[in-house]
Parts: structure tokens; sequence; C-alpha cells
């Protein structure tokens, strides 16, 4: 009898997975076929937030169960086939709440730019809200359009670190770590209070080249002078009618009305009032101090820049012939309806409603002037992920987050917070590598690094590839390359950065914490029997000792000049050379290509462009994307992936509930990865990665 029960419920288990297994194989067929149709003269829909992860993820078999996350290489793949395709007519692009590093929103800027220089066709930016990331990306449109409402603050960047000392110091756990380089700071917030003088010289320095860039890429976008935008940057103008009399955005549409400008009518921006009204017992935006007494409201930026700099920005004047107007949107028909929020099917006629009002102008859309819209993850569905599909073939190695020994972890669904294990990544360099149709191999480099042991483990598949197999290798460096990151890269052919990627920190630092003190507070007690004079360094009860600081400073000491010698061999210099722009310290992307630890500024694509040269190749490429990511129901159920079971949920609970989940999985996964290396003596390749740059 148990038998038989057992049978039957074995068997229903089984036509339930069937049963489920089928329908969601018929929704992802559906869905693929509805995202290759595309009608003639649409809009390509472009939404921009969170993460922003390098690789591609795959794509989840049930709309809606997890979050939809686009990566930069979807969208550089989906722009490049819009570029030459008639059927795509103008490009909308949707900032909201970046999470992504200034060089991956450069990255995406760069790409936005090389769509207009390829296709010709516009790209219009509308945003109700936007930081200064939000608004870096919307100066590579053709035009910027906000609410009237709407709020922008554009106020320059801010660096942030946090130091854990007092707190350990309370718990009773000290932080015991050696380094080799006065600048390799990564380990100041646990043995510090406070930056030391060379920490604070290498953010000063860093700071210097990222506003720099900030304030030239906004200057150049926006037809102002870098004086006007640092004085905007100063006194930002908040409100988007503010914004738009300082030239910042090209005007102010409501939803409606950017419909109407899109689909060919002109609409005007919105009047915009610049005086204020007289209230009684207020005086204009000034403010009240701690004493009660009223404090003048700061100057108008207009006003500013000319008693301080004698110059004047540019008023916002409306195109020759445009009049006030207001429309009605009109959206497709069936599935691209949903490409746009809010958006709602309509025939292009008007309704009873508003034909009994008389409310008819201006004209309504007939068919032919229907807004046709796509939305980018269903574009990219109809074609070929990895480039055109033809030609010789190039691998593409996207080595993302720290740097760890064993398996990658890929971050749960959302990709945020994973990490490269030395395992996994070497695999894919060792299959390129061995791959006689790869002709080159491309590393994606977005690491603040992690282990010096799986650094160098990666670091010796990419020699093989270049001297045993003759391959080309060329790094394409994200957000971060630094330390362990710049290791993996610094024996490529050629290191491409942007010129706000973090890189450099050549650098090793090695330690442990002792918990005696916290032991003693907590009442726990140990005993131990050793043999050998160094058996407990590593002790969790006890310090290092004199001899066990020795030991570990000739480790770390080692493990640098190691670093020095495989740094200089890459880079074709020698390591006193090195030595002089290394010991720890961090670089952006352009201090670096000064500095020659990187070859080249720019994107991925210009890493494309170097390997094809290097390789020989002429013509259209093939991507081949490595390593292979583990599929939804590998990543539901937790296979080969620590922590990553049900890691879809979790991701896309956080994100409905509107937390910030890209930062708080992301630290939380970087506290559960470190964590171990900081605590075992072996020698960490990291650099300050909880600089907090926004």
């Amino acid at each position: 009898m148990r038998r038989s029960r057992l049978l039957v419920l074995v068997l229903v288990l089984f036509l339930f997975v069937v049963l489920v297994g089928s329908v969601l194989g018929i929704i992802a067929m559906l869905d693929n076929v509805g995202g290759s149709r595309v009608a003639d003269n649409s809009v390509l829909l472009l939404d921009i937030t969170g993460s922003l992860p390098q690789q591609p993820l795959p794509d989840q078999p049930i709309s809606g169960l997890g979050p939809d996350v686009l990566s930069i290489f979807d969208v550089d793949e989906a722009l490049r086939r819009a570029a030459v395709d008639d059927r795509i007519a103008r490009v909308l692009v949707r900032p909201r709440a970046l999470q992504a590093g200034f060089a991956r929103v450069q990255e995406l800027r760069d790409i936005l730019t090389q769509f207009s220089i390829d296709s010709g066709k516009p790209i219009t930016c509308f945003m109700e809200t936007a930081g200064n990331k939000e608004y870096l990306l919307a100066t590579a449109c053709d035009s910027i359009y906000m609410p009237p409402e709407g709020f922008l603050l554009v106020n320059g960047l801010h660096l942030g670190v946090t130091f854990y000392k007092g707190t350990l110091d309370k718990l009773g756990v000290e932080a015991e770590f050696t380094r080799a380089g006065k600048y390799k700071s990564a380990v100041e917030p646990l043995t510090s209070t406070e930056m030391s003088p060379a920490f604070r010289e290498m953010l000063e320095s860093m700071a210097d080249s990222l506003y720099g860039d900030f304030v030239s890429s906004i200057a150049a976008a926006r037809g102002l002078s870098e004086v006007q935008v640092r004085a905007l940057i100063d006194d930002p103008p908040v409100t988007a009618a503010g914004a738009m009399r300082a030239g910042l955005i090209d005007g102010l549409y409501y939803r409606d009305q950017l419909m109407g400008h899109l689909g060919g009518y002109d609409v005007a921006s919105v009047d915009t009032v610049t005086e204020r009204l007289e209230l009684p017992g207020w005086s204009d935006v000034s403010e009240i101090d701690d004493t009660g007494a009223r404090l003048s409201a700061p100057e108008p930026a207009e006003k500013t820049l000319q008693s301080i700099y004698g110059l004047a920005l540019p008023e916002a004047t409306e195109e020759d012939g445009l009049e006030a107007a207001t429309t009605e949107p009109v959206e497709p028909e069936g599935d691209s309806a949903e490409a746009s929020e809010g958006i709602e099917e309509s025939d292009g006629q008007p309704s009873e409603q508003d034909a009994a009002s008389g409310d008819q102008e201006p004209p309504w859309f007939t068919a032919e002037d229907e807004l046709k819209w796509v939305r980018i993850k269903n574009y990219r569905k109809g074609g070929q992920v990895g480039g055109s599909g033809r030609g010789k073939r190039i691998a593409v190695i996207f080595c993302e987050g720290q740097i760890t020994s064993g398996r990658s972890d890929s971050g749960g669904y959302s990709g945020v917070g994973g990490s490269m294990g030395s395992d996994t990544i070497a695999s894919a360099i060792r299959k390129a590598r061995e791959d006689s149709r790869v002709e080159a191999i491309i590393l994606r480099v977005d690491s603040p690094g992690g282990s010096g042991l799986a650094s160098d483990i990666i670091w010796r598949e990419v020699e093989l590839a270049r001297t045993r197999n003759n391959k080309p290798v060329v790094v394409s460096m994200g957000d971060y390359a630094a330390s362990g990151g710049y290791y993996i890269a610094m024996g490529a052919d050629a290191i491409v950065a942007q010129p706000t990627t973090i890189t450099g920190s050549i650098g090793v630092f090695a330690g442990k914490y002792n918990l005696g003190e916290l032991y003693d507070k907590i009442g726990l007690t140990t005993a131990s029997v050793d043999r050998g004079e160094l058996a407990a360094i590593f002790a969790p009860e006890r310090g290092l000792g004199d001899a066990g600081r020795l030991k570990l400073r000739q480790f770390v000491d080692d493990f640098y000049e190691t670093f020095l010698r495989k740094a200089a061999q890459g880079r074709k210099t020698t390591p006193e050379a090195v030595h002089g722009v290394a010991q720890g310290r961090v670089w952006t992307g352009l201090q670096a290509h000064k500095l020659g630890l990187v070859d080249e500024l720019g994107s991925f694509r210009v890493a494309v462009n170097v390997a094809k040269e290097k390789a020989g190749i002429e013509g259209d490429v093939q991507l081949q994307i490595l390593p292979e990511l583990p599929g939804f129901f590998d990543q539901l159920l937790g296979r080969g992936l620590p922590g990553a079971t049900l890691a879809p949920l979790m991701d896309s609970v956080a994100l409905r509930a509107g937390l910030p989940a890209g930062i708080a999985l992301r630290r939380a996964r970087e506290m559960v990865v470190t964590a171990p290396l900081l605590a075992a003596g072996e020698p960490v390749l990291m650099a300050p990665y909880a600089i907090d740059v926004h």
C-alpha cells in the first residue's frame, strides 16, 4: 500500500514538472516571437537603471518572476543592430536610479554617441528625477526633457570612506595587518579611525581627475564652458525649470507632450514662472538659522556667474515657429503597448468625451502617424547575441567581482555583488586559447581585486594564451580593475580603460583578526597543544606576536616583489619604474594612461578594434561570451552557486519593495566573500573598494 502511494506521488510530481516545463517553454517561445516583431518607424525604448552588469544574464522564463536586468553588453548589441535597422526611427532613453560606477556610465555614453554617429538617428532623453550619474548619461542624447516639476541635482562628486576600527575596539577585536606600499590603504578602515596623509593624497588626486572628466563631459555635450559648469555644480538649479534656464536640459514636457514631440508635432516647452509669489510672512527663499534670524537666499546661478566670472549662462530659447500645443499620446496595439509604463492603447482617433468638448487641436494622430514602440529587452531577442554571427571569432571573458579561489558566484539573478573564481575564469581562458576557431581573447575586467593566489592562477592562463597559443589578449576595464583586477590584466598585449576607471593599486596586504579580548568579554576560553614556534600564528584568540609579524612581513614583501616583476614584464619596463607608480596607489584610467599602466582610453568597442588589429582580422567578427552563466532554474535551485539559492526571488522582492537592492546585496556579498581573506593571512590584492563615489 505504501509503495503504491509513493508511486502515485512520484507520478503526480513527474506530470506536474512536465506540465510546468511545457508551459514555460511555450511562454518563452511566444516571448521570443513577440520580441522579433518591429513595426516601421518604431521608437526604441531604452530604460537604464540599477547596477548595469557587464555580462548578459540568462533570460528569465516567466516575465515578472525575476527582475529584468539589462547588461551593458545587451545595450551595445541592441544599438548596433538598431543603427542599421530601417524600422527603428529614433531612440528614447529613460535613466533612473543608476547604481553603477562612473566608468560604466561613460561606457553607455560612448555606446549612445557611436549609435548617433553610425545611424544619424535622433536620441531623446526623458527623465523625471536625476542625479550626477543619470544626468551624465543623459548628456549623450541629442535632447533632454523633464516634466515641469522634475528634480535635477548635479552637485559634484563625494568620495566617502567608512572606518571600522572604533567599532572593532568596542567589540574587542584587533585587526593585525601588514602591507607593502604606503598607499595600500585597503586596511586603513580596519586599523585606523581616519585617513593617513598618503590615503588622503591619493583620494584628492583621484577626485580631481574624476571631477575634471565629469565637468568636461558635461561642458562639451551642452555647449557650455567648464567655468560655467563648475559654477552650476556649486550652485545647482535643482528644479527642472531652473535647469532649462541654465542650459542643462532642452525643455519641459509632460508625458503626453513628449509623445506628441516624438510623433513629429511641434510642441513648445511648458512655460515656467520666473517671479516668486509675495506671500505674507515669508521672504523669498530665505531660511531661519538656529537663533531665529533669517538668512539671505543664495544668489541665482546667473548672478553668481556674472559677479564672479563676468559670464552669463545661455538663455533657453524656443525654436522659431513653435506654438504651444497639447497632444494626446497614441500607443501601438498588441504586445508593443507594454513598451512604456502607463502607455495605453489607442486607435488614433479622439474619444467621445474629447470630441464632445471640441478639443481637437492640434490634429489627432492618424494611423500613419501613430507611434510604434519596442522595448530593448524584446528587440534584442530578435538578433543574435555576441555580434553579427559572421566573420572570425573573438572570445570575450567577463571577469567581474572580487577574486576568489574556486568557482565563480554570479551574485544572484540581478548579477549584483558576485565574485569571480579562479577555477571558473582560468577554465574559460583555457577553453578560448585551446579553441582553434578563436583568433583573439578580450578580458572584460571589473574587479577591485581579492585573493593574490587566485589572481596569479588567472594571470598564468593569460600568459599561456599569449605565449603557448600565440593568441593576442586585450583587456577592457570597467568601473574597477585595481590590485588583483590589475594583476590579471597586466600581462595582456594591450589594456583599454575608461578615463574614470579605478585602476592600479599595485600592492599587497595580509593579516588576521585577534579575537582574544572579545573572547574574554563573552566568556570563551580555549586550550591548545602546539609544536613549532609559529604553530598558532593564525589562532583567532591570540595576536601575531613579534615573530609572526616578521614572518608575515617577509611574505607580503616577497609577493609585492613578484607583483612588481610581473607588472614590469607585461608593461615592458623595469620593476623600479613600476614601484615608482605602485606602492598600492590607486589611479583613475586617465592618470594610469599617462603613467603607462594603460595603453588606450575608450570603451569595449575600442578593445574589440584593438584585438582585431593585433589578430590581423578585417571585417566583422563573432563574439563568443565566456564563461557561460547558469540559467534561471540553476540559480533558483542554487546548483553550483554558493549562496545563490532563491536569489532570483530575493532580488525581485527587494526591487519591488523599493529597497536599494544593488547597494545592499553588493555590500553583504562583499563582506561574506572578503571575510575569509582577511582572517587567514593569505596575500590579498584588494583596492580600497569601499570608496563610495556619488
